[in-house]
């Protein structure tokens, strides 16, 4: 018997890139189809003419079997997008008979001590909800035998602490507390199992709350890290709320164990105190501080032995690093005093030609999201975020366009208040977030995908304000876009500038030069990471070119050299095929010029939020 495993998320991914493959095969066929199939005669002769028709006729032949690939094209993409669904369909029916005999032979199993005890013999604690008046409950015990315990749910209540993880059995790790709410606590982590096991995570602070504290051990394990603290805020009249400081790290295990991290501190709050061990082990490590506040303190260690634990990393740009703990009195050293903080920087990876970075909403996962200097929307896809621990969304049903005809997105979407976390002690205020229910590309459902708007004059109403600009401190400033060091760094711009131009994205600061001819003012660029291989307006094209219909691509070969005022920012020599720059409407009728992704793989681009609602695009140098 033969076996096919197929991952239905790979050939989804297949389908969507096989279905933009398409859309730029037929702009090649589109703009081939004229000067393939209209050929002029090279003289007044007979033999002339019978040749300029013999080319017109393989052209004509060519464009219809262009034709019958192209509907074969979608054919196939079709058959790929209904094989996922089938494939997918397979699995669940496949699943479900073994899932169900599980489920009934650990219900036989689990019966007695549930009706006795409320809790099951072997298996996981059941994961504690958001009740209706928006309370986190606390995560259910683990099987009394075996079994890790349930997580806390999320309160969105104000001044309500998340639920607490749940503790474990005989043998199983505790579970991780839930998020407070406004001005809470997160909840504490899950003490590890009686026999052995870690204590659970503590849970993310409320707005402006401290991190959970990190579960304890009992007699084998280790503690579980204090949860990260909360958001800052400003009150009404415009005074900064600090962020909640990091929870505390679990305690390690009575026998042996070492205490659990402190949790890293919101921004303006300083990192959780490591945990410490008990007779044996190490102290935990101190958490990292928020944005511009100090490193917390190195957990102790064991009292016979163990080392402290060392300082927390200092918050980034001014933070100080925290010292290290107590080593144990037989054997065991003074932990080490924290690193300061550094720039506020967080990896860029590519992902086709888009930047992206990891990113988490109110206690979600982190996720990967596109970076977009030409937009200003804050779009999540829904997998990608903690629908409860949003709690109730602002407004409905509004939606969000991207792109031209042709070539165009529609985003319908819910609007919650929530705060982006992306990473290193690096949070937003609580913003505007849009949760993602529908997303369809030329007419076709999609899959939603997740992206972050930087664009300062982008001005679309909702969102106002870019997610950048809701950074504590001199982080709102502006965003660096390196691409060559695979960083974003979010504040002042950190290098020398080559040359600036007034307006991100849009500016009218740039002059162009196509194939060596005039330099030409351009009154309407957009400096744009998600402009994928960029568009000219035609009538900035020189004459043989512009007869290339809104939406073609250029040949490949022509060059374009980008100028402020006399100085040359770049010059890019465009690539055929996928890789195509296109050409588009002239600029008296809505078209612009879009520089694309490629400037972006030259050098660091910064991106400033003054003056406000304008912005400067800032061409930087690349460091030596």
């Amino acid at each position: 018997m033969s076996f096919v495993t197929v991952a239905p998320a790979s050939v989804a991914d297949a389908a969507t890139s096989l279905r933009n493959l398409g859309a730029t095969i037929r702009s090649a066929h589109a703009a081939a189809a004229a000067p393939t199939t209209t050929i002029a005669a090279a003289a007044a002769d007979e033999v002339s003419a019978a040749i300029a028709a013999l080319f017109a006729q393989q052209g004509t032949a060519y464009q219809a079997l262009s034709t019958q690939a192209a509907a074969f094209h979608g054919q196939l993409v079709e058959a790929l997008n209904a094989g996922v669904r089938a494939y997918a369909a397979a699995e669940a029916a496949n699943a479900a008979p073994l899932q169900t005999l599980q489920d009934e032979v650990l219900a036989l199993i689990n019966a007695p001590t549930n009706t006795l005890l409320g809790r099951p013999l072997i298996g996981d604690g059941a994961d504690g909800i958001t009740t209706a008046a928006g309370i986190g409950m606390s995560g259910g015990a683990g099987g009394i035998l075996w079994g890790n315990g349930g997580s806390g749910g999320a309160s969105v209540a104000d001044g309500v602490a998340g639920g607490a993880g749940g503790p474990a059995g005989l043998i199983g790790s505790g579970g991780t507390g839930g998020m407070g709410g406004l001005g809470a606590a997160g909840g504490t982590g899950g003490t590890g199992g009686l026999l052995w096991g870690n204590g659970g995570t503590g849970g993310l602070g409320g707005w402006t709350g401290v991190g959970g504290s990190g579960g304890n051990a009992l007699f084998f394990g280790d503690g579980g890290a204090g949860g990260q603290g909360g958001t800052f805020m400003y009150n009404a009249v415009g005074t900064i709320l600090p962020g909640g400081t990091g929870g505390t790290g679990g305690i390690g295990g009575l026998l042996w164990g070492n205490g659990g991290a402190g949790g890293t501190g919101g921004p303006y709050g300083v990192g959780g105190t490591g945990g410490s061990a008990q007779w044996l082990g190490d102290g935990g490590t101190g958490g990292m501080g928020g944005a511009f506040a100090n490193g917390g303190l190195g957990g102790n260690g064991g009292q016979l032995i163990g080392s402290g634990g060392d300082g927390g990393t200092g918050g980034v740009i001014s933070g100080l690093g925290g010292s290290g703990g107590t080593g144990g009195q037989l054997l065991g050293q003074t932990g080490a005093t924290g690193a300061n903080g550094g720039p506020a920087a967080v990896q860029l990876t590519m992902h086709g030609t888009r930047p992206t970075l990891q990113v988490s909403v109110d206690g979600g996962p982190f996720v990967q999201a596109t970076v977009d200097t030409g937009s200003n929307a804050l779009l999540f896809a829904p997998q990608d975020v903690d629908l409860a621990a949003l709690g109730v969304p602002v407004q409905t049903g509004l939606t969000y366009n991207f792109g031209s005809p042709g070539d165009s997105t529609v985003v319908t979407y819910n609007v919650y208040k929530a705060a982006l976390n992306f990473g290193n002690g690096i949070m937003t205020q609580p913003t505007t977030v849009g949760v993602i229910t529908s997303e369809v590309y030329n007419g076709t459902p999609v899959r939603p995908e997740t992206l972050i708007g930087v664009g300062a004059n982008v001005n679309d109403p909702v969102f106002n304000t870019v997610a950048v600009q809701q950074l504590p401190g001199l982080l709102a400033n502006g965003i660096l876009v390196n691409q060559p060091g695979h960083y974003f760094q979010f504040g002042n711009n950190p290098f020398p500038e080559v040359a600036h131009v007034t307006g991100s994205p849009f500016t009218n600061g740039l002059r162009i030069m196509v194939n060596n001819t005039v330099v030409q003012p351009v009154s309407v660029s957009v400096v744009d990471t998600g402009g994928v291989n960029g568009a000219i307006p035609s009538n900035l094209l020189p004459a043989d070119l512009q007869n290339i219909p809104p939406g073609q691509s250029l040949p490949a070969g022509t060059k374009i050299t980008v100028l402020v005022g006399n100085t040359v920012i770049y010059s890019q020599t465009t690539l055929g095929g996928i890789n195509a720059t296109r050409a588009t409407v002239p600029t008296g009728v809505g078209g612009f010029f879009n520089t694309g992704n490629y400037p972006y793989t030259l050098m660091p681009i910064y991106h400033s939020y003054l003056p406000a609602g304008i912005g400067t695009v800032v061409f930087d140098s690349l460091p030596t």
